[in-house]
């Protein structure tokens, strides 16, 4: 029974990392990059959210330990966070980042090179076979913890803490799921790249008692009938309507109720032109004074039409009060001078 869970030892020694020289490295690069995607992988949203409702599930273990403790379905609880902790402990990325670090940086079939030895590389193969059956069994506690409190959530006990508990669970199933795919589909193209690595005779890691699979099961993801009505071609939809046939009597009825004339534009009429003003006119204080007078009452009545329409009335006035001012103080050149600056600049 113990070389059956030979990858659960927890005092499973990592053999030495030591390269040997070969003569083919070919293979070499292969294996780089089956690596190197799979850490890729392990940096993504999914990874972050993985760890993130683990140890939720742990918070929430830890609130409800003494009232719980005895209910069978808690004990799947602590058996999960168990499997989680000791997939924390694995710690797989590092052992794959040695490995990957051994291997030549140019490879070739025909460049030698030296490459790490085949109990390192077994050793690799060990981890992730061990990775794949923690995911396993978090999977079934998953399973055991959902189906104990979803029957508590029927007769309405703790509902707030097994709705958060039951969510949690969900959450970590799937990603589960997803990170068991991923290190089954490793597992199964690095095993066929074992006999290249060279062996040491005195060393081998596994026992005569220690088989490895030869092959990884990947998990079939369900799917949502809408996806899978959309990724399937050519597949009837209810929803598609009945096509009509149109005949030529049809279209000439159509045709009739869409021809309703032609859209005739209606032009307004243009309003009157603004009268031409020459700014020599303000040639005096009189002058000003008249067309102060005359722009006013313009202003009022024929806003649109009058010449200072373009000045605002808080300017209008201020220019008003400024000339006045001016004028009151008999300086009569500054007053017309900065009234004529302000409509020139302003017109």
């Amino acid at each position: 029974m113990a070389s059956l869970c030979f990858w659960n030892d927890f005092e499973l020694k990592k053999p030495p990392l030591v390269t040997i020289p070969v003569e083919d490295t070919g293979f070499a690069k292969h294996v780089f990059v089956l690596i190197n995607r799979y850490l890729q992988q392990l940096n993504t949203q999914n990874a972050k959210e993985f760890n993130q409702t683990a140890a939720l599930i742990g918070r929430l273990m830890a609130r409800r330990k003494n009232s719980f403790r005895n209910m069978p379905g808690f004990r799947s609880v602590c058996k999960l966070n168990a499997a989680l902790c000791r997939l924390l402990r694995l710690d797989l990325p590092r052992d794959l980042e040695h490995l990957r670090g051994a291997l030549p940086d140019v490879c070739d079939a025909e460049l030698s090179g030296e490459l790490p030895t085949r109990s390192s590389f077994e050793y690799i193969l060990v981890r992730l076979l061990s990775f794949y059956r923690l995911h396993e069994r978090i999977r079934e506690c998953c399973l055991t913890v959902a189906k104990y409190f979803g029957q508590l959530l029927r007769n309405n006990n703790f509902m707030e803490y097994i709705t958060v508990l039951i969510a949690a669970i969900a959450k970590i199933n799937n990603l589960s799921k997803l990170q068991g795919n991923s290190c089954a589909q490793l597992y199964n193209k690095l095993l066929p790249q074992r006999p290249h690595f060279p062996l040491v005779e005195k060393h081998n890691f596994l026992n005569e008692d220690w088989k490895l699979p030869t092959h990884l099961n990947v998990i079939k993801l369900s799917k949502t009938s809408t996806q899978s009505d959309e990724s399937t071609p050519g597949s009837p939809s209810l929803n598609a309507k009945a096509t009509t046939v149109i005949t030529k009597v049809d279209k000439a009825k159509q045709k009739a109720k869409a021809d309703v004339g032609t859209v005739v534009s209606r032009q307004h009429p243009k309003s009157g032109k603004t009268p031409a003003f020459q700014l020599d006119s303000l040639d005096t204080v009189e002058n000003v004074k008249q067309f102060i007078v005359r722009e006013t009452k313009a202003r009022k009545q024929t806003p649109d039409n009058c010449i200072t329409k373009a000045i605002k009335h808080h300017e209008w006035l201020s220019a008003k009060t400024i000339f006045e001012s001016k004028l009151n103080s008999k300086e009569h050149a500054k007053a017309l001078n900065i009234f004529r600056k302000f409509i020139g600049n302003k017109i």
